[in-house]
């Protein structure tokens, strides 16, 4: 059982950041209903899968690897967390914009995108991305032993 929370927890990480970077890829392009379409459906792929890990990672602390204390006394682990939630925290303003779009796409209409709402995902889908590595960091550190303030 271990083995599948452990996969599905990383299946899940690596569903996560490919969405991220194809809706950077996606975000770039001029919106198009299709790209419009493909931009929500990967927001949602990406929800998912936020869920998953959040899900998996429970079960993996509480019931599997080393146990509660030992991660929650890891410094490693408190940064991969904390960036985490920033992460999370970051993906709000594009689901928003793209929610947002769901009555102009039903009626086979383009939504409304400014340059500048274009722009501040950019950045957003950026940081997303830099938050990432941060926790990709912490999982490393984690792996090594380090953080651990026992």
């Amino acid at each position: 059982m271990n083995l599948l929370v452990a996969f599905l927890h990383h299946l899940a990480a690596f569903t996560l950041v490919s969405s991220l970077v194809a809706e950077m890829v996606l975000i770039r392009q001029p919106l198009s209903l299709s790209t419009a379409k493909s931009l929500r459906t990967l927001d949602s792929i990406y929800g998912v899968s936020a869920m998953l890990i959040v899900v998996m990672g429970i079960l993996r602390v509480i019931y599997f690897e080393k146990g509660a204390v030992y991660y929650l006394h890891n410094h490693a682990f408190m940064l991969k967390m904390t960036a985490f939630i920033i992460v999370g925290l970051l993906s709000v303003y594009p689901t928003v914009i793209f929610l947002r779009w769901g009555q102009a796409l039903k009626q086979n209409q383009l939504p409304l995108l400014s340059l500048a709402q274009a722009r501040n995902i950019r950045r957003v889908l950026h940081l997303e991305l830099a938050g990432v590595v941060i926790i990709i960091l912490g999982a490393v550190l984690m792996a090594k032993g380090a953080g651990f303030t026992g």
